[in-house]
């Protein structure tokens, strides 16, 4: 098992703050097109590349043909499940779970 599954079977999230130029990683590009009646067509798409510049949160990625600016949570690095297997299977729930077995820690009126 990698170190981004879970035994619960979902998806651990990578660390986000760990991004150094040079580290290749995925992500994912949606496109948004109008159609005929007013309809949108959405296509989504997942790429890989490589860290070429980073600015706080913005993030440079260069691909074989283009170079796109991304935000630091839009990507995971390139040994982590990409985008769309997150969306699949979804993220680990346990410390949710653990939470809410816990009990609310909110106020309550009376």
């Amino acid at each position: 098992m990698s170190k981004y599954h879970c035994i619960c079977g979902g998806l651990i999230l990578p660390n986000f703050d760990a991004y150094k130029v040079g580290d290749e990683v995925n992500f994912m590009i949606q496109k948004r097109e109008g159609a005929y009646q007013g309809k949108i067509f959405v296509s989504q798409k997942a790429h890989n590349g490589t860290i070429t510049e980073i600015k706080g949160d913005e993030i440079t990625v260069k691909t074989r043909v283009r170079t796109y600016v991304l935000y630091r949570y839009e990507m995971t690095p390139k040994e982590a499940p990409g985008p769309i297997e997150y969306f699949r299977i979804g993220q680990c729930r346990c410390e949710l779970d653990k939470q809410s077995q816990r009990g609310k820690k909110h106020a309550v009126q009376s």
